[in-house]
């Protein structure tokens, strides 16, 4: 059965975001916070760009990536607070949420839970066809979610 997946790599300063249907990718985006803004108005600007993506590609479901501590608890808070926005737009919008670990993702798409960017880059290259432009690593960890969730779906 086929489904449209809102897939989310969270962030504060630049966030993926990108709509697949089945194996096709039907918007991708990066979408960079200003740094100059309140904190307040970037967490602002996230829900509005998730409300205007919801919007027009009308997904069922959002498949967002699990935090992940690292030593930076600041940033990590921010992300989180981000990954919040993301999810309150979700439920708003009534959307299924699915949550997977960046580990998750990496298997689902390479095989390998340690791939690197390098890696998960060549295999989307693979797997599905690419918009010709030029995307930042956010965006290109949005469209793995994606197939990750895609592919976790059809083995349900």
């Amino acid at each position: 059965m086929p489904q449209r997946v809102l897939a989310i790599d969270p962030g504060f300063d630049r966030l993926g975001a990108a709509v697949l249907d089945n194996s096709s990718i039907l918007f991708s985006v990066c979408i960079e916070t200003d740094r100059k803004s309140s904190h307040e108005n970037r967490l602002l600007q996230i829900g509005e760009e998730i409300r205007k993506i919801i919007k027009k590609w009308k997904p069922e479901t959002l498949a967002i990536e699990q935090l992940f501590f690292n030593q930076n608890t600041t940033n990590a808070l921010k992300v989180a607070e981000a990954r919040g926005v993301v999810l309150y737009e979700a439920a708003r919008a009534g959307l299924k949420v699915y949550e997977y670990s960046p580990q998750a993702v990496k298997i689902a798409v390479t095989g390998y839970g340690k791939a690197d960017k390098r890696q998960i880059s060549g295999m989307i290259k693979k797997l599905i066809k690419l918009p010709g432009k030029k995307m930042l690593d956010d965006e290109l960890d949005a469209i793995a979610l994606g197939i990750a969730h895609i592919a976790s779906v059809k083995t349900i």
